[in-house]
C-alpha cells in the first residue's frame, strides 16, 4: 500500500505555504456562504486578464457534478472597501501586485478577524507572476478554503448531533462521524451501513463499507469503483423493482490521493446512476487503510436533487465525512 501511495504521490505537487495562526478566542463568527469567495483587488485589475485568470482558477466548473456549477461564487471588492463585515468573511483571497514586491509568494493567515477564517494573500511582481504563483499552489489553496468551510459546517452539525447514530456506528465499526439529528439509519450489516436524510425536495446519504486488506491494488480508482458497484448492487435498491445504484460510466470519476484525518486516502468524485431507473446525482468517497493496517475503509456521501444545484449539499456531506474519528 505504501508503494502505491508513493507512486500516486509523485503526481502531487506539495508545497509549503507560510501560515500565521492567531488565537480565535473572542473573535466573532465568520460570515459568507458555503461556496462564496471574497476577492480583494483593485477594480482595474479585476477587469483585466488577471481577473479572468482568477475566475478561471476559482470559478471553473466543480468536478463530479452532473450539472455545471462553479467551484466558488466570487465577489470582488477593493482594498479600501475591505473593512467591517467584509473582514469577517470566511474565505478571502487578497492580491498585492506591484513591481515593489520582492518575491512572488503566497501567505495564509487563519482567524484574523473572525473564526473560522482563512485569508490567502498573493504577493506578486506582475499580473502574470500572480497567476503563475496561484496556479502552482492551487491545490493547497483550494484545500485550505475547503478545510475552513468543513470546520464551520462540522461545528454547526455538532450542535445538533444524532447521538444514537454515533453510538450505533461506534458499536458497529469502532469509529464514527458526526451526523445531524435529521439523519437516520436506513440499513446496516456486518461490514456496511447506510444513513439517510430525506427532505421534501432532496436526499442526502452517507455510506460506510469495510473489507479486509489484501493488497495495494484495492486502492486503485478502478478497483474502488468496481467494489463500490458490488456494494451498491447488493445494498442500495432503486425505487423500481430490480433497480439498484451503480457508478456512471459516461463521465469517469476523478481521483486523487489526499490527507484525510491522520492518514492518506484516495478521494473519488463522480456520478452515480440507478440501473433500471432514471435516478442519478453526484457522489464522493474516501478509501483508506485503517489504523490496524488490516482493513480497508470506504466512506461515501451522495446527493439526489434532480434539476437543482447540488454543490453545497455535497459539501455538507464532505464536512461530515471529514469528522471521522476512531473510538478511543
Amino acid at each position: 500500500m505504501k508503494k502505491y501511495f508513493i507512486l500516486l504521490g509523485m503526481f502531487l505537487f506539495v508545497i509549503s505555504i507560510s501560515c500565521t495562526q492567531k488565537k480565535h478566542n473572542g473573535l466573532p463568527p465568520a460570515t459568507g456562504g458555503v461556496s462564496e469567495l471574497l476577492v480583494v483587488m483593485p477594480n482595474q485589475k479585476w477587469e483585466t486578464q488577471l481577473g479572468a485568470f482568477i475566475q478561471q482558477l476559482f470559478a471553473s466548473a466543480q468536478d463530479g457534478l452532473n450539472q455545471a456549477e462553479a467551484m466558488y461564487d466570487l465577489m470582488q471588492i477593493t482594498d479600501v472597501e475591505f473593512k467591517g463585515i467584509f473582514e469577517k468573511n470566511r474565505k478571502i483571497l487578497k492580491l498585492i501586485v506591484s513591481d515593489t514586491v520582492n518575491t512572488n509568494e503566497v501567505f495564509a493567515y487563519r482567524d484574523v478577524f473572525a473564526s473560522p477564517q482563512i485569508i490567502i494573500e498573493v504577493h506578486a511582481k506582475s499580473d502574470q507572476a500572480a497567476f503563475d504563483v496561484m496556479q502552482s499552489r492551487l491545490v493547497s489553496i483550494l484545500d485550505m478554503f475547503k478545510e475552513v468551510e468543513r470546520l464551520r459546517i462540522a461545528d454547526a452539525f455538532a450542535a445538533s448531533e444524532n447521538i444514537k447514530l454515533r453510538k450505533d456506528m461506534s458499536d458497529q465499526f469502532g469509529f464514527y462521524f458526526i451526523m445531524p439529528e435529521s439523519f437516520y439509519n436506513a440499513k446496516e450489516s456486518n461490514q456496511f451501513a447506510w444513513y439517510r436524510l430525506e427532505h421534501s425536495k432532496y436526499s442526502q446519504s452517507l455510506m460506510v463499507y469495510v473489507r479486509e486488506f489484501v493488497d495495494s491494488a484495492q486502492f486503485s480508482p478502478e478497483n474502488i469503483v468496481r467494489y463500490r458497484n458490488k456494494v451498491c448492487m447488493e445494498n442500495v435498491p432503486g425505487e423500481l423493482p430490480g433497480s439498484y445504484m451503480s457508478t456512471d460510466t459516461v463521465f469517469a470519476p476523478t481521483s486523487r490521493v489526499m490527507n484525510f484525518t491522520d492518514t492518506r486516502a484516495v478521494e473519488l468524485r463522480g456520478l452515480w446512476r440507478t440501473v433500471g431507473d432514471f435516478m442519478g446525482g453526484p457522489f464522493l468517497n474516501y478509501t483508506f487503510l485503517d489504523k490496524s493496517g488490516k482493513k480497508v475503509i470506504t466512506l461515501e456521501g451522495y446527493v439526489y436533487y434532480p434539476n437543482n444545484d447540488k454543490r453545497d449539499l455535497l459539501m455538507q456531506l464532505e464536512a461530515i465525512l471529514h469528522s471521522f474519528t476512531y473510538v478511543k
